[in-house]
């Protein structure tokens, strides 16, 4: 037997050919590497499934037309974006500072140039709006918009009712006009950073323009909803603290 599997190595040294070589080449269990195609189509599936998901459309064909539409979508996105995204990086750096400086001029201008860099990805945007309209009814349009903004208008619409309980039904009309808007631009956007961004950008259009026209003060208003939660977080902590006397312990 030793003698057989000295053969046998310097057949192989002979030939050429590593030992582990052969080992990897007889195994049964080897996985082949994934393509750079496939690849992508797992990244591509693994953002496509939360929306088909949500959307439940119970209709193989449907369901497989709408999965293309996405998948062409995202991969125009990041097309766009892999050319795109380190000016608009700058820009949002240019807004923030102006931003922190108060210097509402030079935020606006950082805004404007930031609309006019997503202005070139506009017609891949109605086309995927159109796409989807063609395939969808108008609810389930929405819920894709909501998917890729992870639900952030409503989110944010709640908050505000909390914020301004004393809202009209026409200035709440006004505030979630604004947040679709801001969901209507995030889409476009790849990272969960921008899309807050963009939200950010409405929110200010929101609080520092339309409801301190309308007579509110924002800054005061969020002073007084931090205020009323911690309240009653207070208050719910003493409610469920055990009674020192031993009251409700059966004693």
């Amino acid at each position: 037997m030793k003698h057989f599997v000295l053969i046998t190595a310097l057949v192989g040294i002979g030939l050429g050919i590593p030992a582990f070589v052969r080992a990897q080449t007889n195994t049964p269990d080897a996985v082949p590497a994934l393509s750079a195609a496939d690849k992508e189509k797992a990244s591509l599936d693994k953002h496509i499934k939360p929306i088909l998901t949500a959307l439940k459309l119970e209709d193989a064909a449907k369901e497989a037309t709408t999965h293309d539409i996405l998948a062409a979508q995202f991969k125009a996105l990041r097309a766009w974006h892999a050319a795109n995204d380190a000016q608009i990086r700058e820009l949002w750096d240019e807004f923030n500072r102006a931003r922190s400086a108060q210097n509402v001029t030079n935020a606006n201008a950082a805004l404007a140039k930031i609309v006019g860099v997503y202005a070139t990805f506009k017609p891949q945007h109605d086309k995927f709006i159109s796409d989807l309209s063609a395939m969808l009814s108008p609810e389930q349009v929405q819920t894709v918009k909501d998917v890729l903004t992870v639900n952030k208008v409503k989110v944010t619409y709640d908050v505000y009712l909390q914020i301004f309980p004393g809202l009209t039904e026409a200035q709440k009309a006004v505030v979630l006009q604004n947040l679709k808007a801001a969901r209507e631009e995030a889409i476009d956007c790849e990272s969960m950073t921008e899309k807050s961004a963009f939200f950010k950008k409405y929110k200010i259009r929101i609080e520092d323009d339309y409801l301190t026209a309308q007579g509110y003060d924002p800054k005061q208003a969020r002073k007084d909803f931090a205020a009323r939660q911690k309240a009653e977080s207070a208050a719910g902590k003493t409610a469920n603290a055990p009674a020192a006397d031993g009251a409700g312990n059966g004693n």
